[in-house]
């Protein structure tokens, strides 16, 4: 499991989701409020965010807490983006530690975090989804997890509508849960460049808490508020979020 903060706006300092907010990423590593599996997020920290009119992100991800880091809270303070994506890890039993299992994940123009498991992933279910992987995109496989392999899925699919990839792509995924009479928590998080979209979904399975916040500055998505102050609002049980520079729109996972 872990915890994650993405958000779309006016320029801010990533610090704002890492270290700056009064339940910031750091606080959730060590004290989460809402997490259903795991109560610690020490296993490593990532994020990922857009440069100006750059469609490819930048990625810094340690195996590090966020106040081990050297380097990453001065950083925080002086690098500042419209688009970013964050995340604290709580590593899966039968996941490695290390840099390279820790979120978000970049492939080209997408950046990905995904909040949750799939049980059963390292038996006949997970060699199934990462054999219905295309040749080009089984290349970008650097590393075996779940997560990974579901952001891989939406890469598949990916032809320019990150709505579209992301629900075919959960919705295939789930269909192999169930067939596999698996379970498994899917709360998504995935941005190209131009938006960022976030699902709130499971399969036969409580679901991880998942928020949003909407101000004339700038939209967040988050497993939990960063602070008690602003009008945060559950997303929806098995719906997906887009975050635009024109704000948030809420669908049903199905049917889109």
């Amino acid at each position: 499991m872990c915890r994650l903060a993405a958000y779309v706006g006016d320029a801010i300092p990533l610090a704002e989701a890492l270290y700056r907010a009064p339940h910031s990423l750091e606080k959730q590593a060590y004290q989460p409020r809402e997490q259903i599996h795991g109560s610690v997020n020490v296993d490593g920290t990532g994020v990922a965010w857009w440069d100006g009119g750059d469609r490819t992100p930048l990625r810094y991800v340690t195996p590090l807490a966020p106040w081990q880091d050297a380097n990453l809270p001065a950083l925080s303070e002086r690098l500042t983006s419209g688009m970013l994506i964050a995340a604290v890890r709580s590593a899966s039993a039968g996941i490695a530690i290390g840099p390279a299992n820790v979120a978000p994940f970049v492939v080209g123009d997408l950046a990905a975090v995904h909040n949750g498991r799939i049980t059963g992933f390292r038996g006949a279910l997970g060699r199934s989804l990462l054999s219905s992987l295309s040749a080009d995109t089984y290349e970008q496989l650097h590393t075996i997890n779940d997560s990974l392999a579901i952001f891989l899925t939406v890469v598949d699919r990916y032809e320019g509508n990150l709505v579209d990839a992301t629900t075919e792509a959960l919705n295939f995924v789930g269909g192999l849960v169930a067939e596999n009479g698996s379970d498994a928590t899917m709360n998504l998080v995935v941005g190209d460049g131009t938006g960022i979209v976030a699902v709130r979904h499971s399969v036969n399975a409580p679901l991880n808490s998942l928020y949003t916040v909407q101000q004339s500055t700038g939209s967040w998505v988050v497993s939990e508020p960063l602070d008690d102050l602003r009008a945060w609002e559950p997303v929806p049980e098995h719906h997906l979020v887009h975050l635009t520079s024109q704000g948030i729109t809420t669908h049903p996972l199905e049917g889109l």
